[in-house]
């Protein structure tokens, strides 16, 4: 029951052989472990360190990554207004006038569910279609 440690021949590290009852693993306690307080070193710089580890804490898949990178880099072009969640929530809000939520209740296995459906009127997306200078133009109303 004794355990040989065999070492790369290249370290030239003699071969060991320890008793099973003498052998331990070693570990370091959280005291010996030096903290490390620039964990960012290997990051080209702070920000990007900081910017992988957000994706990481936020478990985002590599298609959600590369589109953030590609929202990031598009900054450099067109001016960013939003500054921080609520600032998200108010703009959807501003946005949610043009669309109407109903619920609806649909029965199943002797439960009932609730399910939130948002829906626009067709007229109004019609409308807005309409008035849309890059389309309105190209909207044929004659009969041919």
């Amino acid at each position: 029951d004794d355990i040989r440690t065999e070492y790369h021949p290249c370290s030239g590290i003699p071969m060991k052989t320890d008793r099973f009852a003498d052998f331990c693993w070693h570990t370091m306690t959280g005291s010996q472990v030096p903290e490390n307080t620039t964990p960012w070193e290997l990051f080209a710089s702070h920000i990007e360190f900081n910017f992988a580890e957000l994706i990481l804490e936020a478990n985002l898949t590599k298609l959600q990554t590369n589109e953030l990178i590609s929202l990031i880099r598009h900054t450099a072009i067109e001016r960013f207004l939003v500054t921080n969640y609520d600032g998200i929530c108010k703009m959807w809000d501003a946005a949610s006038p043009c669309h109407a939520n109903i619920m609806i209740l649909i029965p199943h296995r002797d439960q009932e569910h609730n399910f939130d459906v948002w829906y626009r009127l067709l007229w109004d997306w019609a409308y807005d279609l309409l008035k849309d200078p890059r389309l309105g133009p190209h909207f044929i109303f004659d009969a041919q």
